[in-house]
């Protein structure tokens, strides 16, 4: 895990790298919380929609990991339906190294204002946890949904260059690794071919 910090760390330097790379994260980092939170709350895109007011369409295409058309009234919209806050906050680069290697859906799941621990002034039930192994680093390589993901939605194809194909493969050794976000959450991964 270090080598592969280290890796990113010396990458990030390089401004075409860094830029591409945080808004590709950027990106990922959306969609799979979208989801997670949604499941977390047990709910199908169409009920979801529902609560804010939309079509599936936009829920599904909000998931995809390749869309980045991001609109801050929307994602309130979504905050509301989570019953959550929304934080949008300037980063430095060097903040990315931890935010990757903390990516997984356990770190996305939020509780909801009537289950929130702080507001209640109560600490949060401790609860016990087997052990679960993380995949590594390079496993959670974002990289194109499935076809049969992203039937029926308009997507929106990211426009900038493609930086995804570089993310996360620092071990060249391996071959890339091609998962969508439900994959990755359930902790399948893909090799491409």
């Amino acid at each position: 895990m270090a080598a592969i910090s280290e890796a990113l760390r010396h990458d990030l330097q390089q401004p075409e790298f860094s830029e591409g790379y945080a808004e590709s994260f950027l990106d990922t980092f959306i969609a799979t919380q979208l989801k997670v939170l949604r499941e977390q709350n047990g709910w199908s895109q169409t009920q979801l929609a529902e609560k804010m007011g939309k079509k599936q369409t936009v829920i599904s295409r909000s998931e995809n990991v390749n869309y980045s058309s991001w609109n801050i009234s929307t994602l309130k919209q979504y905050a509301r339906a989570f019953r959550l806050r929304l934080r949008v906050s300037f980063e430095t680069y060097g903040s990315l190294i931890d935010e990757v290697a903390n990516f997984s859906k356990e770190n996305l799941q939020r509780s909801p204002r009537e289950c929130d621990h702080d507001l209640a002034g109560t600490p949060p039930k401790a609860e016990k946890k087997e052990p679960v192994e993380k995949p590594s680093l390079g496993q959670l390589a974002p990289g194109p949904m499935p076809a049969s993901a992203t039937q029926g939605t308009a997507n929106v194809q990211d426009q900038r260059p493609s930086y995804r194909a570089r993310l996360l493969q620092f071990d060249r050794r391996k071959k890339p690794l091609r998962s969508s976000v439900s994959d990755l959450l359930r902790g399948q991964y893909q090799e491409a071919s």
